[in-house]
């Protein structure tokens, strides 16, 4: 598995991860937590390039920094390890 593929597959479980516990981002406003939502379906179709799915990666970790819960806060770690190893 090359690096750009691995980045790939963080970024996708990282999204799945969101949107498995959506309803945790319930502290986020309702067109936040669409927007959220969006990014984390785009980045698990996984039809994004290197740069693009680092940028929807670097989106949704913005999005999610002031989001409280422990899954926000997980995916929000996963995603800094993602951003570092790239």
């Amino acid at each position: 598995m090359t690096d750009q593929h691995r980045w790939s597959e963080q970024a996708r479980v990282a999204a799945r991860s969101v949107l498995a516990n959506v309803e945790s981002l319930d502290a986020l406003p309702a067109d936040r937590r669409a927007e959220v939502v969006a990014l984390a379906e785009q980045l698990c179709r996984g039809h994004l390039d290197h740069a693009g799915t680092l940028f929807a990666a670097a989106q949704l970790r913005a999005l999610l920094d002031p989001v409280p819960a422990l899954a926000a806060r997980t995916v929000v770690s996963w995603l800094d390890d993602l951003r570092l190893a790239a």
